[in-house]
C-alpha cells in the first residue's frame, strides 16, 4: 500500500485532526502523518482516505479515532522528568499554594492538562505529599488530570507501571509511594492515586472543566507543540480563565508564550520558568473564536468534491508600489509592528527590502511580521538575510530560534538560540522595546540559554546545520 498521500487526502485528514483536537500538521509534517494513515488504512481493511475519514466521524468510530490521536502524538513520559521544573515545583510553587490554602478554605487545585498516562499528575500528587510532611491526613489538595486519549486515560486510571517510564525515580521514592505489582510492575499507592481524578477531555472542543478563577496551578507540558498558534492562543486563554489571579501555568521546557499571549508574565524559579496570570484585561481582548465557546464543536462534513487550491498571493512586487522613502518605509513598518498590523507590517518591510536589498532591519521587521502571522518558512528567509547581513543581530538569531522549533527543527533551534545569547548582550535596550517588548538584555540571554538547552534535547540525534553565521 503506498505511504503517499494525494493532496486532497491530506487536506481531508488534517482537517478533521484540526477540527476534531486541534492538532496542526503542516507540509513539512506530511509525510509522517501519511505514514499513519497508510497504516492505518492497513490495519482497518479500509479501502481510501474518504472512507476512513467518513468512519471516524460515526458513533462507532470512538475507538479507531483514538488509535489515530495515538499514532499522530508522542506520548513519551515519566516520573519526575524535567529536574529543574520538578525542583521548582517542589522548592517555590507548591509550597507557596499550600500556604495559601488554608486562608482560602479550599483545597490546592491543580489541572494537569494534557496529562498522557498519568506520570506527570501523579508526580504532582507525591511532591504534595512530601511536602505535607508528617502532618495528619492527606495534603489540602486535589488533581484533575484530563488527556483526549481514552486509552491514556485508562493506563492512568490503573496507575500500574514498569519500565523506562520509572528511570528518574530514585530508589527511595519508588519504596514509598508503589507497591509491587505483577511481572515486575508498580502500582502507585493509594495515599498518591486519592488525590488524582482522571478524565477524558478535549482541551481545544470540551468545555472548560472548572470555574473562572478556581484553578491554582495548570501544567501543560509538551501538549501546544501540537497545535497552531491560533489554537496554542486559544488554549492558553481558557487557561487564564480558569486560573486564579496569583496561579502559576507551567509548560513545557521547549514551549513558550512569547508572541502568543500578553495576559501572562514570566518568573525565572532556579533554572526553570513559569507564568503568573496578568489582569483579566488579557481575557477581554482575547477574540472568541467559531467552535470554541463552552460546547463541543460538531465534526464538519466531508466535502463533496476536491476543495479548491487557495488563490495564489500576490507576487513580492507588488509591495514596491509604496513610493515613499526607504527610512520612511521602515519607520512605518516598525510602527505597525508595535502597533499589531502584523500584514501591514510584513508589506511595508516587503516594500523597504525590495528598495534597499542590503537593509538588515528590514528583513528583521519582516521576520517578526510573518512569524506573528504564522509563515514560519517566509520568517526564515528573511531572518536568514538578516543574519547573513548583520552576523552579530542577536534578535534576529532569538525570532529564527523561535521559527525553526515550531517547525520541529530542534537542533537548528538549539543553534540559533545560542547565537542569540550571544550576540544580545551588544543589543540596545531601545531596539529590545521595539522588537520584544522592552525585556531586558539579561532576562532574554537567560531565555535564549534555557531554549537552546531544551531545544538540543529535543533535537538529540539530529545534525545541527549552519543557519547563517561562519560557524554553528
Amino acid at each position: 500500500m503506498s505511504r503517499d498521500l494525494r493532496d486532497e487526502d491530506f487536506v481531508l485528514v488534517r482537517d478533521y485532526l484540526a477540527a476534531t483536537a486541534g492538532l496542526a500538521f503542516a507540509d513539512n509534517r506530511r509525510a509522517a502523518l501519511a505514514a499513519v494513515v497508510a497504516d492505518r488504512l492497513h490495519a482497518t481493511g479500509v479501502p481510501d482516505v474518504p472512507t476512513y475519514v467518513a468512519a471516524l466521524s460515526t458513533s462507532g468510530g470512538e475507538r479507531e479515532r483514538e488509535r489515530l490521536l495515538d499514532a499522530v502524538t508522542v506520548r513519551e513520559t515519566s516520573f519526575f522528568r524535567n529536574p529543574p521544573q520538578m525542583e521548582a515545583l517542589r522548592s517555590t510553587v507548591l509550597p507557596a499554594l499550600l500556604a495559601r490554602a488554608g486562608a482560602r478554605g479550599r483545597p490546592v487545585t491543580i489541572w494537569s492538562a494534557g496529562c498522557s498516562t498519568g506520570e506527570e499528575p501523579y508526580t504532582l500528587a507525591m511532591l504534595l505529599v512530601e511536602l505535607a510532611g508528617s502532618a495528619a491526613g492527606r495534603p489540602p489538595a486535589r488533581i484533575l488530570a484530563t488527556d483526549v486519549s481514552a486509552g491514556a486515560v485508562r493506563t492512568a486510571r490503573q496507575a500500574t507501571y514498569a519500565g523506562r517510564t520509572l528511570d528518574a525515580l530514585p530508589a527511595k521514592r519508588r519504596d514509598r509511594f508503589f507497591a509491587p505489582g505483577p511481572r515486575g510492575t508498580f502500582l502507585v499507592r493509594d495515599e498518591v492515586r486519592s488525590l488524582v481524578e482522571v478524565i477524558g477531555h478535549n482541551l481545544v472542543t470540551d468545555p472548560l472543566p472548572f470555574e473562572a478563577g478556581e484553578v491554582d496551578l495548570v501544567v501543560c507540558r509538551n501538549v501546544t507543540i501540537y497545535f497552531s498558534r491560533p489554537t496554542t492562543r486559544l488554549l492558553i486563554g481558557r487557561f487564564h480563565d480558569v486560573l486564579a489571579p496569583d496561579g502559576f501555568l507551567l509548560l513545557g521546557h521547549s514551549e513558550t508564550l512569547w508572541q502568543l499571549s500578553d495576559a501572562f508574565t514570566l518568573q525565572s524559579v532556579g533554572d526553570a520558568f513559569v507564568y503568573r496570570p496578568g489582569s483579566a484585561a488579557g481575557r477581554r481582548r482575547r477574540s472568541p473564536e467559531p467552535g470554541t465557546a463552552r460546547h463541543p464543536v460538531r465534526t464538519p462534513r466531508l466535502p463533496r468534491r476536491r476543495p479548491r487550491p487557495p488563490a495564489a498571493p500576490p507576487p513580492p512586487a507588488a509591495a514596491a508600489v509604496d513610493v515613499r522613502p526607504i527610512p520612511a518605509l521602515l519607520d512605518a513598518a516598525r510602527a505597525a509592528l508595535a502597533s499589531g498590523d502584523y500584514a501591514d507590517a510584513a508589506r511595508l518591510a516587503e516594500a523597504a527590502c525590495a528598495a534597499s536589498p542590503l537593509l538588515t532591519e528590514a528583513y528583521v521587521v519582516l521576520g517578526h511580521a510573518r512569524s506573528t502571522l504564522a509563515q514560519d518558512a517566509g520568517a526564515l528567509e528573511a531572518l536568514r538575510k538578516a543574519v547573513f547581513l548583520d552576523p552579530g543581530h542577536g534578535i534576529a538569531y532569538f525570532l529564527i530560534g523561535g521559527a525553526l522549533a515550531r517547525q520541529g527543527q530542534h537542533s537548528l533551534a538549539a543553534v540559533a538560540y545560542r547565537a542569540a545569547a550571544e550576540t544580545l548582550p551588544g543589543t540596545a535596550q531601545g531596539t529590545l522595546e521595539t522588537y520584544l517588548g522592552g525585556r531586558s538584555v539579561d532576562d532574554l540571554v537567560g531565555v535564549s540559554e534555557r531554549l537552546a538547552r531544551s531545544s538540543a534535547d529535543l533535537g538529540s540525534g539530529e545534525e545541527p546545520l549552519r543557519i547563517g553565521r561562519g560557524a554553528s
